[in-house]
Order: C-alpha cells, then structure tokens, then sequence
C-alpha cells in the first residue's frame, strides 16, 4: 500500500494501541490536533504533521528543541525483519514527525505487516513530558 493519509491512519492506530507511550492520552490529543502534511515515498511509512492553528493540545515533550522524543522497535512476523517507529516533536514540545521505517529503512515497509506482540526496543527521550 502507497504511503498516504489511509496508511498513516492505519500507523496511527498500531501507535496509540501497541506501542508504549508513557503518556498516551496526551499522544492522542497531539495526534486528534494535527493535520497530516507530508507522506514520504521512499518506501518507508513515514510522515509529517502540523498542529492546527488554535489548537492547544498539551506538549509531548518539553520546548525548545527538535528530535526524537520516543521509539518502539518491532520484529515482524517474518523474524528476518523489524519496523522502527519513532517520534519527533518539534520546537514547541508538539509532534511534528513520525518516521516508520523497515529494518533501519533499508527495505520498503511490507504492504501487509504482521509485528510481533510487543516491542523488543523501546526509548523515551528524557524530554518526554510523562
């Protein structure tokens, strides 16, 4: 499946119910005030997000710096491959970013992914707002 708002959805939903977000209520805030900007076509699964003007949802991450704020590694059902989904906020503390990759983006990420129960990595950057 082409990367895309569908697919983004879709990584939505795996995020705010299989990966281990230490604050998760406010995650789905920042997701339910954002709009989805941009897709990525390089075969990864990744996209960009804007929080609506005038929308306030609380910060994920403390401001003043862009990163990686949160990661959860899976290892897929074919044990030969992981999907790599990390989080970056942006200057004001708010979600910009979610960068899904396949085996370190290395490989596209499969139409159909079939991800092990739980994450075998898991990082929480010490901005994370918990």
């Amino acid at each position: 499946m082409a990367n895309g708002l569908e697919r983004a959805r879709y990584w939505v939903e795996f995020i705010l119910t299989r990966c281990p977000f230490p604050a998760p209520r406010t995650l789905r805030a920042q997701f339910e005030a954002s709009n989805f900007v941009e897709f990525c076509d390089c075969g990864c699964n990744s996209f960009k997000l804007r929080t609506r003007a005038g929308a306030k949802p609380p910060p994920i991450a403390a401001p003043g710096g862009y990163g990686s704020v949160f990661e959860a590694d899976f290892r897929t059902a074919d044990e030969d491959k992981t999907i790599e989904i990390v989080l970056f906020a942006d200057q004001a503390g708010n979600l910009a970013y979610v960068e899904i990759d396949c085996c370190a983006n290395s490989q596209a990420v499969p139409d159909t992914v079939e991800l092990m129960d739980a994450p075998y990595h898991v990082n929480a950057s010490p901005s994370l707002i918990v």
